[in-house]
């Protein structure tokens, strides 16, 4: 082995100010901002860090790979290659992993391209051309395009001859006393030892560069010398394939996909705790495992989670929720047992010792008294939706199963508080059944959420969510509905989210202090 060194809002028809759709309206920049816009939504985002160069460049391209393949929606799965995992060369101290398959096989790249192509902005991007186009090369060269320090790198002399098929990330404990944050290490398989080494020397060299070494198969990376001989040191006598958790919590998700994560609760707990004021871990301890997954029409994030206390409500009622909804619907987001919930998470957050003063302030300030009156607005069961028609607005309703003689007064609190702290004047209507209150910015779609509706029917919310029994917890985008309702206030859709059919996710709680979830994402 060797080593090397706001502005004010719009208001709603018939309230005064600006109308929707709005009439020339100024865009908005935040003054003296590293900003930059996004065209997804037309939102604001913080402007990326800019890497570290020098010796890592070639490593960072190969990341940057990953992560452009992971934008676009590449999920390849499939039985990996022969060879040794990321994870026998990290330690079993690290406390997050994430690990990539960066050469799926034949079929799946193929699928690969297929699927990159129907998105606008990657095929230009990466200049795509058809099934033949060499994926990973296409996107180094897009990188290298906009990355002067690489202009004089060669993906086909200087990085395909070393680069292996599998990368590994570990969130490592502080390595010392006086460090907060988490160490993070890569593992980079590699085919050339001395090829790989030549490549990281290439770039410019800085006094701040990461420092690497060769260990079974693959290239370790860190931020110091200290931590990178830690990692080194610790896996070969305890690494992270032989954690006992982590070994187990893999063997339950199956199939690991094209990239799988892990995440040891206690431990991320403990480190946020030593950089912010929390006390307590809310959660308590255990672990996640998810697997990115890509098939023909869809991609898909499917998962679980192990805790040693019970987090949330063991209802299963949100499939009766949203299923019923309008047909019209073009998002919505169902959660049942949230009365439950809140009762469980109050009396964690209890724990930290830092929770009255915090519900004090809000008393004084809200003059709302909590849990109660949350629990009296939410009730038992809540769905939040979206109509597709925003031609006279944005139609907005919450259903919420509930007493409506305790939750009307806790709403009339909220709307004088939004009147008078919010420049957007909403309007707020109510209807009510029963055990059931609508609150919505319409009163006919308020009326229209309290009849049962088909939405469960719709094929684009069964490509989405093909199985919500048993449901904690539902979340469903129409992307064609949402796009028509932000063009009706004015707003340009992406041609990247137009290309998009929809998405779903589903949350159930399996017991045993166990719960499983699944993300997918469908394309046209």
């Amino acid at each position: 082995m060797s080593d090397q060194n706001t502005p004010p809002g719009p208001q709603f028809p018939g309230q005064g100010g600006a109308q929707y759709p709005p009439q020339n309206q100024a865009q908005y920049q935040a003054p003296n901002a590293p900003y930059e816009q996004v065209q997804m939504g037309g939102g604001w985002q913080p402007e990326a860090p800019k890497p570290k160069r020098g010796k890592l460049i070639p490593i960072v391209a190969a990341l940057a790979m990953v992560l452009v393949v992971a934008g676009g929606g590449i999920f390849a799965y499939g039985k990996l290659n022969g060879g040794k995992q990321p994870d026998t060369v990290l330690p079993g101290t690290a406390i997050g992993y994430l690990r990539v398959d960066l050469n799926p096989s034949a079929g799946q790249k193929l699928a690969a391209l297929r699927f990159l192509m129907k998105f606008p902005s990657a095929k230009d991007k990466l200049k795509l051309t058809g099934d033949k186009d060499d994926l990973r090369q296409k996107i180094f060269e897009a990188i290298k395009a906009d990355d002067d320090d690489l202009k004089d790198v060669d993906y086909a002399k200087d990085v395909e001859p070393w680069l292996g098929d599998r990368i590994g990330l570990a969130a490592l404990p502080p390595a010392d006393a006086k460090k907060k944050e988490p160490s993070l290490v890569f593992a980079v398989q590699v085919k050339d030892e001395k090829a790989a080494a030549k490549a990281m020397e290439k770039g410019p060299k800085e006094a701040d560069d990461p420092v690497y070494a060769f260990t079974d198969g693959y290239m370790v990376v860190a931020e110091t010398k200290p931590e990178l001989d830690s990692a080194i040191a610790t896996a070969k006598t305890s690494p992270l394939a032989d954690n006992t958790q982590y070994k187990a919590d893999l063997e339950k998700l199956g199939e690991p996909g094209f990239a799988t994560l892990w995440a040891d609760f206690a431990g991320l707990t403990k480190v946020v705790g030593e950089m912010g004021p929390a006390k307590v871990n809310p959660i308590g301890n255990g672990s996640m495992a998810a697997a990115l997954r890509f098939d023909a029409q869809y991609v898909e994030l499917k998962g679980f989670v192990r805790a040693d206390q019970e987090i949330v409500a063991k209802a299963s009622d949100a499939s009766e929720l949203v299923t019923k909804l309008p047909d019209t619907t073009a998002a919505a987001i169902s959660v049942s047992g949230v009365d439950s919930s809140i009762d469980t998470l109050w009396k964690n957050l209890e724990k930290t010792g830092e929770i009255g003063e915090i519900v004090q302030g809000f008393a004084e300030q809200t003059g709302l008294k909590l849990p109660d009156d949350l629990k009296a607005l939410l009730g038992k069961n809540l769905s939040l939706v979206v109509d597709k028609d925003a031609s006279a607005g944005p139609k907005i309703a919450a259903r919420l199963e509930t007493d409506p003689a305790k939750a009307e007064p806790v709403i009339a609190k909220l709307t004088t508080l939004l009147r008078q702290q919010s420049p957007v004047q909403v309007p707020i209507e109510t209807a009510k059944d029963g055990d059931t209150l609508v609150v919505s910015t319409d009163k006919e779609y308020a009326a229209k959420i309290l009849e049962n509706g088909n939405l469960g029917n719709s094929e684009s919310f069964k490509l989405a969510l093909p199985d919500v029994s048993g449901a904690t917890g539902i979340a469903y985008v129409d992307f064609d509905g949402l796009n028509g309702a932000l063009e009706a206030m004015g707003e340009k859709s992406n041609a990247d989210v137009k290309a998009l059919r929809s998405a779903g996710m589903v949350a159930r709680n399996t017991g045993n202090f166990e719960g499983e979830f699944t993300l997918r994402v469908v394309a046209k």
